[in-house]
């Protein structure tokens, strides 16, 4: 089943290297789509050029919206959920969302 899941997240600190680097690795991984928001800025977790631009320009805590998008595995949802327990990362909340194929949504 599709779902979309969001999560409201805030840095305690700049996101270090090896983390943005471990991201990009889970989103080339996963079989869902893994998308951050802030901003009017959108970046696709596989795009690694974009990705290191997006975290480049997000301060200490400043808030943005991971989007995890697509067909969900448990697999997939435990290892997004291991990596926000990062001590640099805050999860203020998150939203799941399940879809149709009698609807779109805009993001």
């Amino acid at each position: 089943m599709d779902i979309i899941e969001s999560y409201k997240v805030q840095l305690n600190s700049k996101l270090p290297m090896k983390d943005v680097l471990q991201l990009h690795q889970i989103a080339s991984s996963s079989s869902s789509n893994i998308y951050l928001y802030r901003n009017h800025m959108i970046a696709d977790a596989e795009n690694l050029p974009k990705l290191l631009s997006f975290f480049l320009t997000t301060d200490n805590k400043e808030t943005f919206t991971l989007i995890k998008d697509g067909i969900t595995e448990e697999s997939d949802s435990n290892t997004i959920k291991e990596f926000l327990e990062n001590s640099s990362i805050k999860v203020n909340f998150k939203i799941e969302y399940e879809t149709s194929d009698q609807e779109s949504i805009v993001i």
